[in-house]
């Protein structure tokens, strides 16, 4: 093995070390934090097969919401109905009912956000030292830098508190990290080293890892057209290299892969109905000067502007005729309003967009919450507070400037230089198709940052926009990476200049 073979191994080694070791103190180490539930965890508890424990549902002092993490839950018995809901539900179900299994092997009936935590984790590590390995590095200082700052932003407390909840957010970031895995791996053995053995278990990861990434959270139904095209791509591409079985085995999990996130949207009825109601009365009417304008263009009853700059989630006495899930909203609203009309609405009225955008924007950059981060056994007083190792987000939240034209400027800058790369390498495959990889997740984050206000309004705008800021990470990541890269060769440059005339 060659000195920088050698290196490069010891370098990822030390990365499994310092990254576990991370996740152990952020995580694992006493009082060990989460995140509390805001009213989220029962779309994936009931499919999973997990409640609250007989103790709590007892405790008449018990408080669930907002304030203290609730981290163990009774493993209860689904039925064949439930079992097979599977298809229609976050991907995260299938996580934890796997950990359930585990757990019932033991003879355990308590299922715990820990163990999740640590399948999370697990997924995560994996995911971004296989991103190191695929990678291409000039030199040794290039291969540190890029393992120091990928610790640095990707292990930040913000990001890795998430993963002892059940929250939908730490699957879509270590499913969304697989999915780039995956591509990596592939453009690093075929189109680098020109191997196509195993090419069917290559393009087998990719698709599992897409699956698992489209079925994280109802939101990220968006990237469905992005990942169509890239696994499309990718089948048709090695169509001639694939046995006749696997490819229409693969054919087949292409097809359940776009099923499987429209299906899933399909059935949260439920949410749609109330992210709906946001996108127009907490969205759209909210601060118009105009809402029965409004709601005509929408094709709605005027009479309706008595609901304006209410959100779904108040108490009933708060809305004067059109409460939510009521018979007359599902009437007058419901059965009339649309994400087409929705979209619409936008495009005649761009500067509203604009606006939105705008705000969208003053609200991005935040990982952090204000939710309770510790369990009620520990502090009576509730800790929303947390800093283990947050020093990323910490410089993102107070430094990042929050405006729609510095978000515009990175796009254009990080697409821009990539883009004098790709026409520059255009014969070499391998730094393409990685180039392809970056555009597809910016386009993803991008299709990401208008969604939460089009679609739900001003409601939850900083928790919506967790997936663009992740992917924003990586760009910057990638940003700093390149002049980093650059540094050094100029540096190499000027030593070499000087040694030829010394």
């Amino acid at each position: 093995m060659g000195l920088e073979n050698k290196y490069k191994k010891y370098t990822l080694l030390s990365f499994w070390v310092i990254a576990i070791s991370l996740v152990i103190y952020v995580l694992y180490i006493y009082p060990q934090p989460g995140v509390a539930d805001q009213g989220d965890f029962d779309r994936v508890m009931g499919p999973a097969g997990i409640e609250l424990l007989d103790s709590d549902k007892n405790n008449p002092d018990f408080k669930r919401f907002f304030q203290y993490t609730v981290t163990d839950y009774k493993i209860v018995d689904l039925n064949s109905h439930q079992m097979l809901s599977g298809f229609s539900t976050s991907s995260m179900v299938y996580l934890i009912r796997f950990i359930c299994i585990i757990c019932r092997l033991f003879r355990q009936g308590i299922f715990k956000t820990g163990y999740l935590a640590a399948v999370y984790a697990v997924i995560y590590i994996f995911s971004i030292f296989t991103i190191l390995r695929c990678m291409t590095y000039k030199n040794k200082i290039s291969l540190l830098v890029t393992v120091l700052l990928s610790i640095f932003v990707f292990f930040d407390g913000n990001y890795l508190v998430w993963f002892n909840s059940l929250y939908g957010e730490p699957m879509m970031i270590s499913t969304l990290l697989l999915y780039g895995a995956a591509w990596l791996h592939y453009i690093y053995y075929v189109k680098g080293l020109k191997r196509d053995n195993k090419l069917f278990l290559r393009i087998m990861f990719i698709i599992i890892a897409a699956f698992l990434f489209l079925g994280s959270k109802l939101q990220v139904i968006t990237a469905l057209p992005v990942i169509m095209v890239m696994v499309g791509g990718v089948l048709w591409d090695n169509r001639a290299k694939l046995k006749r079985s696997e490819a229409v085995l693969l054919l087949g999990l292409y097809i359940l892969l776009i099923i499987y996130p429209i299906r899933m949207n399909h059935f949260s009825k439920a949410l749609s109905q109330d992210t709906n109601y946001n996108s127009v009365f907490y969205g759209i009417l909210k601060d118009s000067n105009t809402p029965e304008k409004d709601l005509m263009d929408l094709g709605l009853n005027p009479d309706m502007a008595i609901e304006a700059g209410k959100h779904s989630y108040l108490p009933s006495s708060e809305y004067a005729k059109y409460a939510p899930h009521t018979a007359i909203t599902a009437q007058e609203f419901y059965s009339k309003m649309s994400n087409v009309k929705l979209v619409s609405f936008y495009l005649k009225h761009p500067l509203r967009l604009i606006k939105g955008m705008q705000y969208t924007a003053e609200k991005a950059f935040y990982t952090s919450t204000g939710l309770g981060k510790y369990s009620r056994s520990y502090s009576q007083e509730p800790i929303s507070e947390f800093n283990r190792f947050t020093f990323w987000s910490s410089i993102r939240e107070g430094k990042l400037p929050r405006r729609l034209s510095f978000i515009i400027l990175v796009y254009i800058l990080v697409f821009s230089v990539t883009l004098n790369i790709y026409i520059k390498n255009r014969y070499k495959e391998e730094l393409k198709g990685k180039i392809q990889l970056l555009w597809a997740l910016m386009l993803i984050g991008m299709l990401q940052f208008p969604m939460p206000y089009v679609g739900n309004g001003e409601a939850d705008t900083a928790k919506q926009l967790y997936l663009f800021n992740f992917i924003f990470d990586i760009m910057l990541l990638v940003s700093v990476i390149w002049l980093a890269n650059k540094l050094v060769s100029l540096i190499e440059k000027l030593k070499f200049k000087n040694r030829k005339y010394e």
